[in-house]
């Protein structure tokens, strides 16, 4: 028998190698956080469409924003993972403001730090913790007149009551306040040409 024969004959007759393919390790879910926390806002930014003008223009505004906390500056008493406290995080927010219910245009500086009204921003928060991760918690606010003032430059409140607040995930109890507020550098009532479509959050914080 040739020698390439006899190589293949080995070849046939000998086992299979069989190697094991890794197998991931048990997926640890975050846990469900209770109690209450406020974070400070160190920086952020966020677009409205259509752009903030004198006149503004028919219909609702489209918002957009995300940020991040200071790390290290949030107060947290948490219940629940037991020990567990938030340290910072992130956050986004989406949504629209309705024009005034007296009629106007939603995109007026006028009438955005004034009489507009939030249709619905659903805004998300990623937290940071000293141990066991928790879920995010997302909070939809509905309904809530006035929530724009200041001047020179606008400050966003988004607070229920007046209007409707629903909270989900990690500190999703009814009886903590579900507060975002956001200090930018948006014009106030009185505003230039424009538009202003974009704008810097400069401070402010969050308390859930």
């Amino acid at each position: 028998m040739s020698l390439r024969r006899l190589w293949i004959t080995a070849l046939a007759a000998a086992p299979l190698l069989v190697i094991p393919l890794a197998t991931a390790g048990p997926a640890w879910a975050a846990a469900h956080a209770s109690g209450k926390v406020t974070c400070f806002i160190q920086s952020g930014s966020g677009t409205l469409s259509p752009g903030l003008t004198p006149a503004g223009s028919a219909g609702s505004v489209k918002i957009n924003f995300n940020g991040k906390f200071v790390t290290g500056q949030c107060s947290s008493a948490v219940t629940k993972p037991k020990g567990d406290q938030v340290t910072g995080g992130t956050f986004t927010g989406t949504g629209f403001y309705d024009a005034p219910p007296a009629g106007g245009p939603g995109s007026s500086c006028a009438n955005f730090d004034g009489p507009d009204v939030v249709g619905r921003i659903t805004v998300t928060i990623h937290w940071t913790t000293t141990g066991t991760p928790i879920t995010p918690t997302a909070i939809s606010y509905a309904s809530n007149p006035g929530t724009v003032s200041g001047s020179p430059t606008d400050t966003i409140v988004l607070n229920a009551p007046p209007g409707t607040a629903t909270k989900s995930g990690s500190f999703g109890s009814a009886t903590t306040p579900a507060i975002t507020k956001m200090v930018t550098n948006l014009p106030g009532p009185t505003c230039g040409a424009g538009p202003f479509g974009t704008f810097s959050i400069t401070g402010g914080d969050v308390n859930v």
